[in-house]
């Protein structure tokens, strides 16, 4: 029931912005804001089960903790950096979204560096 209401606030929000497009661009630019906070703050509801089922998993199997907290920073910053392109494009900044779209992926490989190095150890103690 919940999807419903998202997808019923984003048909909303699409039409008022195409209301609001031709006279008042800046009133659509929030329009969308608004909305997009609106969804973001409702999928976080989404998430925390999912958390939980993916930190118990992890807490069974045993594996190091560290693994789950990068898991979970990276996920943050796919989510974090999709939001702020498709946000950057709607606004009509390609090239503000392809920079944050860069950010991203440098954060990212900057997140991954540890699980480099425990790779690195793992091959080393098979050869």
């Amino acid at each position: 029931m919940k999807m419903v209401s998202i997808a019923g606030l984003c048909i909303i929000a699409a039409i008022l912005c195409k209301l609001f497009s031709s006279e008042g661009k800046e009133y659509a630019l929030y329009i969308k804001l608004a909305a997009a906070a609106s969804v973001m703050s409702a999928v976080l509801l989404f998430i925390s089960p999912i958390a939980e089922m993916i930190r118990d998993i992890y807490e069974k199997a045993g594996a190091d903790k560290e693994y789950l907290t990068i898991l979970f920073k990276a996920l943050g910053i796919c989510y974090i950096t999709q939001f702020a392109c498709d946000m950057c494009k709607d606004s009509g900044e390609n090239a503000l979204a392809s920079h944050a779209e860069l950010a991203g992926k440098i954060s990212l490989m900057t997140l991954a560096l540890p699980l480099f190095s425990a790779l690195s150890d793992v091959i080393d103690g098979l050869v």
